[in-house]
């Protein structure tokens, strides 16, 4: 059974806009002045300023980029940017097609969980129709998130989506990963940020794996690209 088979109920309400689709021919202009290979620098003291009160943490943060991501929303587009430690990403939203640079969101994220299942057994288990995965609320840590994505009061379906992928050239995708997710959020005690957990089924070329993020909103002017 394939992946796309075992999810496809769960997915089978999601919104449109969300939909797996055909890369476009042309690529959208990179946001904020990100890039393969650019270096990222991150004023982290905001993120210090949030001890105890989030499951993020961040001491420092100056990398450069590894790898780059890019996701077709139909009208907007979701970039990824991998940073080289392997553990921390920046997801840029932008809107208005191919032509122009409008970004509404800016996340900064860290992985907290991985998990490689061994069968669809195992994979049933961590994200299925049995699991915590969907629920109008999830628990990470010492904090409770509240569902984004879905209206139904019990589970709901998981969001799939297309993730191309350039890691050696900026206009050439390496491959694509194949995501079925759930996104939660809450409002950070005494901040206006807040903190997300992003749960994604991720099937690429050689690996299927369940990964958690945690992010929190970025402010672009705390962000320096060289």
């Amino acid at each position: 059974m394939s992946l796309g088979t075992l999810f496809s109920t769960l997915a089978r309400d999601a919104k449109e806009r969300l939909s797996a689709s055909r890369p476009r021919e042309a690529l959208p202009p990179e946001p904020l002045k990100l890039r393969l290979g650019g270096f990222v620098e991150i004023d982290a003291l905001p993120y210090r300023m949030l001890a105890g009160r989030a499951n993020f943490e961040l001491e420092e943060c100056s990398q450069p980029i590894a790898a780059r991501g890019l996701v077709d929303l139909n009208g907007s587009w979701l970039h990824r940017y991998y940073f080289d430690d392997d553990e921390t990403w920046l997801q840029v939203k932008t809107d208005g097609g191919t032509d122009d640079v409008n970004v509404s969101e800016c996340i900064l994220w860290q992985y907290w969980d991985v998990k490689t299942p061994a069968n669809q057994t195992e994979l049933k288990a961590i994200a299925g129709s049995n699991s915590e995965i969907g629920l109008p609320t999830y628990e990470v840590g010492a904090f409770t998130y509240q569902r984004v994505w879905g209206v139904s009061r019990g589970q709901t379906e998981l969001v799939p989506f297309i993730e191309q992928v350039f890691d050696k050239s900026p206009t050439t995708p390496s491959f694509s990963c194949h995501h079925y997710a759930m996104l939660y959020r809450r409002l950070i005690d005494n901040s206006e940020r807040q903190e997300y957990v992003l749960i994604s089924v991720e099937e690429c070329p050689d690996s299927l794996q369940v990964v958690t993020s945690i992010g929190v909103d970025l402010n672009p002017a705390d962000l320096s690209v060289t």
